[in-house]
């Protein structure tokens, strides 16, 4: 029998570097049964020990059978445990596990077959969502479902890892075609619509906008910002914990830091910038006011999360190197960051208006001397006048053009004549 903990396949030491990330398992042999399975909710050896016996006790009683395991049971006393243990959007898993668990909840993980899946990907996709109405029509995307698949798929792979299952059947279905990215930010014009109906019993959304057109912070960023994380000296803002888990600081630029000094002068002893108890901010106002906002603003199809996009592609737009943007954003990749980055119809314009800015080529004679004699004063050193040398070299790459030259120009020491190219 072995109670060991194990990480990244790696069998751990207690003196090993990452004993705090590493996950029990249970190992042993008992009446022909072999038992090799992780224990993901156990944070401690003791807890690991009683999810053995608990085993133990289950084949005593002729009850344990890990290849009649139900899908439900698996994903309560499994995959929901290690979810909550490892995963910030552990939250995500459990509203999409009670899906899962009404369409495969009462079968064995054993008995799930790639055209069950199949068939829930196809009614899943046509199921509308509890959002979708005549007047506001919100139908299911194939992203949404591809989400569904993907926790799935991660349940059936520990349950693979288990060794309850032969083989994940997730691998032979495919992943609906999703569309394109989302290329939706604020114009100018949009956002002074959209500032005039933030006003009144708004006004509190209004800040929460104007943060997030400046500092690209997300929602949750925002809402749980609190002001030991505001350096008014530095102008910074520190993002104590965000989506990716990684930390960064923000600079104010001036239209930020008025906005928070107003606020914190009205802030008092407030742990939070925007807190409930002052402002009612929370989570649903800021959805139902942006919405409501949108709506008298007359913008359509427009998220608060545009404003993220908003404020990438006017840094692009104004020459910002897009891993400054990648920074700030707080993404882990230049990729991700050239989703958010959208080209505007002015600067569309612009890149195509510079084609009609070329000038034509110049030829630019210099005075010079006539070589051994010659009386004619375009001669070179070779006895051709200078037209014949620039039909010549017409015919020569840019690059051997140049080189031609400079060597005329170092053996003769000499003015030449040189033909400057358009840029």
């Amino acid at each position: 029998m072995a109670i060991y903990k194990r990480y990244k396949g790696r069998r751990l030491k207690r003196s090993d570097a990452e004993w705090d990330k590493g996950t029990w398992w249970i190992e042993f042999s008992l009446q022909g049964q072999y038992v090799h399975q992780t224990v993901p909710g156990a944070r401690t050896q003791a807890q690991a020990e009683r999810a053995k016996n608990q085993v133990r006790e289950a084949i005593y009683e002729r009850r344990y059978d890990p290849g009649k395991k139900l899908f439900s049971e698996f994903v309560d006393e499994t995959f929901l445990p290690w979810s909550k243990a490892n995963k910030r959007s552990y939250r995500e898993d459990e509203q999409r596990s009670v899906t899962l668990k009404d369409i495969f909840g009462e079968k064995h993980l054993r008995d799930i077959k790639p055209m069950m899946i199949e068939t829930f990907k196809r009614e899943r996709l046509a199921t509308p969502t509890k959002h979708d109405k005549e007047d506001r029509p919100r139908p299911r995307t194939p992203a949404s479902v591809n989400r569904d698949l993907a926790c799935l798929s991660k349940i059936l792979s520990m349950a693979f890892d288990n060794e309850l299952i032969d083989s994940n059947p997730m691998r032979r279905v495919r992943l609906l075609k999703e569309s394109p990215s989302r290329e939706r930010f604020i114009t100018a014009e949009e956002e002074k619509k959209l500032f005039a109906q933030l006003t009144g019993r708004r006004d509190h959304i209004r800040s929460v906008v104007t943060i997030a057109l400046n500092t690209g912070m997300r929602r949750g960023e925002i809402l749980g910002l609190q002001w030991e994380h505001v350096n008014f000296l530095a102008r910074t803002i520190f993002i104590a914990r965000s989506k990716t888990g990684r930390t960064r600081t923000i600079p104010m630029n001036d239209i930020v830091f008025k906005e928070l000094m107003m606020l914190k002068q009205d802030a008092g002893p407030l742990e939070f910038v925007f807190s409930n108890s002052r402002t009612g901010v929370n989570i649903d106002s800021i959805k139902t006011g942006w919405r409501h906002a949108c709506e008298d603003a007359g913008l359509v199809n427009l998220r608060f999360h545009d404003a993220r996009h908003t404020f990438a592609t006017r840094l692009r737009a104004n020459g910002v190197h897009e891993w400054d943007i990648t920074d700030l954003l707080g993404h882990t990749s230049v990729r991700m960051t050239s989703l958010y980055t959208h080209q505007t119809p002015a600067n569309l314009c612009h890149a195509v208006n510079t084609l009609g800015r070329s000038k034509p080529a110049k030829v630019v004679r210099f005075k010079r001397r006539s070589v051994s004699g010659s009386s004619n004063p375009s001669a070179t050193a070779d006895g051709t006048d200078l037209m014949t040398r620039r039909s010549r070299t017409s015919q020569i790459a840019p690059s051997s053009r140049h080189r031609d030259v400079e060597q005329l120009s170092v053996n003769n020491r000499e003015d030449v004549s040189v033909r400057t190219l358009a840029s």
